[in-house]
């Protein structure tokens, strides 16, 4: 939708520029930091104390939260242009663009506020075994910026207002859906300024670290915002129509799987079970890869026909496709580790250790910063994407080591079975790569494409899997078997 009413210039640079603050503000504060810091410390509080001593924390974790974010939301509108110049400076060359971005930067600010909330109540609801209403919240901000962009911008006489308008609604909307479950569970919206809880300080001080060692990934897209403004009109927009791409995999399953790892390594770490925490991460990072290889081959091979399926009509045209592509490939080399990285920074935060995925992460960033500013010369945008798989690389691989080096991931198993999953997805990528040889001129043609791609790929790689007798498959083999004895009986009766 965003791509068929705004293209892919000056207007839709300016919105996606404004959204990048209060949405990297969501990551680093809600998700990098609030997230890896209440939850082990909310398990902890709920298996010693009951929900009554975890109730008491959420209070006051929640009010003081609100009353920061309060402030900080205040600020930014006030101080957007010196945000906004920082963040872009190649926009300072153009006035009237440095306007439109500031004044769409003031309508979003309030979204941190509300996400941060949201992110509180989620890892909550997480940690009492709750998934289902948390899960939903993403929706609602799909569906509120779409309306915002079909009901609200054409009444506008700058319709880009609307887009911004729908993201601040789908805030409201994602906070909402967490209010029944959290009544339900107990006196959790009840106000509290008693802060001299011990565990909340805790949660306090693993925040900080915790910011930084979470949202790298975020912090490297937010550098590559600053260095992309210098590009050429329209980057900024293709960088995050490719990230878009990029995000859905790790939306759909890893951020979805490092959801439910964290408290569940919690309790692990908790209970002293650190044989079933090794069984734990070891799992989930091999489930990890079994998922994200294959996406990564398969946005790699369809990487055009996709990006001309998805966006290439209206406002969005073929060169604006071909530019995404090319972004898309070089982001999705980093796809695997941007995901297993979730997982290894949460075997720390687990452990209350927020302050060793910082630094790694600090380090990585530090040389992804270098890739950066030297491949945007000879590659444009491509470079500054490449740069972003490069810091994911660098931050997996060292945490990687420090886990191997604590006894807490066998990494020689781990890589082995990787590798298979890798040579599976190449088998993969390679049969359905000549569906894409040529051009695809019209939707349909696209459609087709795209279609059988998405068919015949995952059959490849499944079938793969369960002829080599994957764990990952074992499951959906059980459940076949049990579907198959039942229509067996069931025909016998």
């Amino acid at each position: 939708m965003t791509a068929y009413y705004f293209g892919a210039g000056t207007v839709a640079d300016a919105f996606f520029v404004a959204f990048r603050i209060p949405n990297f503000l969501r990551r680093l504060l809600a998700e990098g930091a609030l997230t890896p810091a209440f939850v082990p410390v909310f398990t902890q509080k709920l298996k010693s104390e009951g929900i009554a001593g975890a109730a008491s924390l959420f209070r006051g974790a929640y009010t003081l939260l609100t009353l920061f974010l309060l402030l900080l939301t205040v600020l930014g509108i006030i101080l957007a242009p010196q945000i906004v110049a920082v963040l872009a400076p190649g926009f300072l060359d153009d006035p009237e663009q440095l306007a439109l971005t500031v004044t769409l930067a003031r309508i979003l600010f309030p979204y941190i506020l509300l996400m941060s909330l949201t992110a509180l109540a989620m890892g909550a609801l997480n940690s009492m075994g709750h998934f289902t209403l948390p899960a939903l919240a993403p929706v609602a901000l799909n569906f509120a910026m779409i309306m915002g962009a079909i009901v609200i911008s054409p009444k506008l006489d700058r319709p880009i207002m609307g887009l911004a308008a729908g993201a601040v609604l789908g805030g409201v909307l994602q906070l909402a859906l967490q209010i029944p479950q959290l009544c339900k569970a107990g006196k959790f919206l009840l106000p509290s300024f008693k802060f001299k809880n011990p565990a909340l300080w805790k949660m306090l001080s693993l925040m900080a670290p915790a910011a930084l060692g979470g949202a790298a990934y975020q912090i490297s897209v937010l550098i590559n915002t600053q260095l992309v403004s210098f590009l050429p009109k329209g980057s900024v927009s293709w960088l995050y129509y490719a990230d878009r791409l990029v995000q859905f995999p790790m939306g759909i399953f890893s951020l979805a799987l490092a959801t439910v790892v964290l408290p569940e390594l919690s309790r692990r770490n908790a209970a002293k079970d650190f044989d079933g925490f090794r069984d734990t991460l070891k799992s989930s990072l091999g489930l990890q890869f079994f998922i994200t290889y294959p996406a990564m081959l398969g946005l790699i091979v369809m990487s055009q026909t996709l990006v001309e399926l998805l966006f290439q009509r209206g406002n969005f045209d073929p060169e604006s496709s071909r530019r995404t592509a090319d972004a898309l490939w070089a982001y999705v080399i980093g796809l695997p580790f941007m995901s297993a990285v979730t997982i290894l920074a949460r075997a720390f935060y687990s452990d209350s250790n927020t302050k060793t995925p910082a630094t790694v992460a600090a380090v990585s960033l530090g040389l992804g910063l270098i890739a950066a500013i030297g491949l945007m010369g000879p590659l444009k945008h491509v470079g500054l994407a490449l740069s972003s798989s490069i810091t994911a690389v660098i931050n997996f691989a060292w945490l990687a080591l420090l886990l191997r080096g604590r006894g807490w991931l066998p990494l020689g198993p781990v890589a082995i079975e990787s590798i298979r999953y890798l040579l599976w997805a190449l088998a993969m990528g390679l049969a359905i790569w000549p569906l894409y040889l040529t051009e695809a001129t019209n939707t349909p043609a696209r459609l087709w494409r795209v279609g059988l791609g998405l068919a015949l790929g995952p059959a490849i790689y499944f079938g793969l899997a369960l002829v080599f007798n994957c764990p990952h498959v074992q499951p959906i083999k059980s459940a076949a078997n049990k579907l198959k004895a039942r229509l067996i009986k069931s025909k016998l009766n």
